[in-house]
């Protein structure tokens, strides 16, 4: 009882950064992300070195950051599926940004982590502020000897179902790039991939749930999937153990292509043939993709792509058209083509099922 009056009342304090430079910080960019330890990341890009005060009372966590927040930031921000976080919101004041985390249960101050990121030149990273929050139960380890090639602590699943139709398949869709990762960019716009992928997946989410099927995201908004620190490996298996812990009957990866050749243009999609119907997949969705307009066919490809690779479950990587193609990059920005798009995927995915029935 002792313990946890103590818990209520007390006053965590931690401070980072003294000897500032001169003049006052701003917070350019926030990122945050939840990796496969369940431990929510936030990081806040300053202009210069920054302090960073933190106080966790009995339901919320709060970080005072010495810097000015850019006005284009998100103020409010939604945690999904986490045990122990209801939502993050940024309040600013003045030449402080206060970071608010409200918690749905009490946690301890070793739950927390606050610290500074000092400026990379050579990864082109500016000064940072660093929050870790322990965001759920942390995972089972892996025993020790295991194969440590394998990044995923998931189950294998392995049991997918290709037939009975769509209705009620676990369809995984992942829209290509996110967060920190942007892709490619647009000749004309300067539209990043991250921003095509996400809603053209949004779109086929709409569209297979109308068909019966259940779709899980490897993500939802502009984030990366692992977390903003991630390697290139462990953000494509966090998206791979996305549809392994979902159970997925299917795999789908969104992505838009580019090429220095700026003619160059037209639909194409991936697969690696580590189940028997993965070619199947491929083919059904690139025949309707085909149907949407007069485009090229760049035909499907045997890719070694991780996430085709990695997935025990059927599935593909579609290139939807190419964002360096001045006529392609139009369309892909266009909502009613995202909308054609999605539906040719979806329609495809349904014809596969069909054939399978």
């Amino acid at each position: 009882m002792f313990k946890k009056i103590l818990l209520l009342c007390c006053c965590l304090f931690v401070c980072l950064g003294t000897g500032l430079a001169h003049g006052a910080s701003s917070i350019n960019k926030f990122t945050y992300g939840v990796n496969r330890d369940n431990r929510l990341r936030m990081v806040f890009d300053c202009s210069q070195k920054t302090k960073a005060s933190a106080q966790m009372s009995e339901r919320e966590l709060t970080v005072t950051i010495y810097g000015k927040l850019n006005d284009g930031i998100a103020k409010s921000h939604f945690i999904n599926n986490s045990a122990n976080i209801k939502r993050i919101s940024l309040e600013p004041d003045g030449k402080k940004t206060i970071l608010h985390v409200k918690l749905k249960k009490t946690l301890s101050s070793s739950d927390y982590k606050l610290f500074a990121l000092k400026a990379d030149r050579v990864a082109k990273r500016p000064e940072r502020i660093v929050v870790d929050i322990q965001s759920g139960p942390i995972p089972a380890r892996r025993a020790s000897g295991s194969n440590n090639n394998v990044i995923s602590t998931a189950p294998r699943y392995a049991r997918y179902s290709v037939a009975g139709g769509i209705k009620g398949k676990k369809i995984t869709l992942d829209p290509g790039h996110g967060g920190t990762d942007p892709g490619a960019q647009g000749i004309d716009s300067g539209v990043q991939e991250k921003a095509i992928t996400l809603p053209v997946s949004m779109f086929v989410k709409k569209y297979l749930e109308d068909k019966g099927a259940i779709v899980s995201m490897t993500r939802i908004d502009d984030r990366d999937v692992w977390g903003p620190d991630a390697t290139d490996r462990q953000e494509l298996q966090a998206r791979v153990d996305v549809a392994e812990n979902n159970g997925a009957d299917m795999f789908i990866s969104i992505h838009c292509n580019a090429n220095p050749n700026r003619s160059v243009g037209g639909f194409s999609t991936y697969y690696h043939p580590k189940t028997d119907y993965d070619a199947q997949v491929a083919q059904c969705i690139q025949n309707r993709l085909l149907k949407t307009g007069n485009l090229d066919d760049l035909g499907i490809r045997y890719g070694n792509l991780y996430v085709n690779k990695r997935c025990s479950m059927p599935g593909a990587l579609v290139e939807l058209l190419f964002l360096s193609n001045r006529r392609e990059e139009k369309l892909l920005r266009s909502n009613w083509f995202q909308q054609k798009m999605a539906k040719a995927i979806a329609d495809g995915i349904e014809d596969f099922y069909n054939s399978r029935n």
